[in-house]
């Protein structure tokens, strides 16, 4: 599933973010005139990463609007039951919920100023993820618990990736324009 998606989904999804991507481009050209790649760059990163992360949890699977509504409201219920689809795939599922939001805990802050504060950028993602679980639950997935836990940790690793970058790479003129910084 995903070497299928990073086969086939990647490119649909670099598309799909450039023709989202067009009329904020134009906007922010309008408004604030020429600005630097880079800056431009971040911003169609943070397009890319959102429209695969509805992408990966709204749309994989298939939409089903039926009468099977699965909600799991117990933490960590994991570490005592194995799901029915066993041991193995239960751990790579708390594995890619992990990861599927790193990527937009380290974009959020270099995109957004407001969002540099570690608790702004969680903040932000736990809604965005409290969103995506309401939304599963009435489209014939599951929500669960488990899963916002294990993708608001992601974000949280993907601020730090973002807070060792930003200390590491602060005075440098590209990291500066990236995040708009300096034009």
């Amino acid at each position: 599933m995903v070497v299928g998606f990073l086969i086939l989904g990647v490119p649909i999804m670099t598309v799909v973010s450039l023709i989202l991507y067009a009329p904020i481009y134009f906007w922010n050209r309008r408004k604030y005139g020429k600005r630097p790649f880079l800056r431009h760059l971040s911003i169609f990163i943070f397009v890319g990463v959102t429209v695969s992360l509805l992408y990966a949890t709204l749309f994989v699977g298939g939409i089903r609007f039926s009468s099977y509504h699965l909600i799991n409201l117990h933490p960590f219920i994991w570490l005592k039951s194995t799901y029915a689809m066993g041991s193995r795939r239960m751990i790579e599922q708390l594995l890619l919920n992990l990861g599927m939001l790193v990527p937009m805990g380290f974009i959020l802050p270099i995109v957004f100023k407001r969002l540099r504060k570690c608790y702004r950028t969680v903040g932000v993602v736990a809604i965005l993820i409290v969103g995506i679980e309401t939304i599963q639950y009435f489209i014939g997935r599951s929500a669960d618990v488990d899963d916002f836990i294990m993708n608001t940790a992601g974000s949280l690793i993907g601020y730090g990736i973002y807070a060792v970058c930003n200390r590491i790479f602060q005075k440098r003129r590209w990291w500066r324009l990236a995040m708009n910084l300096e034009s």
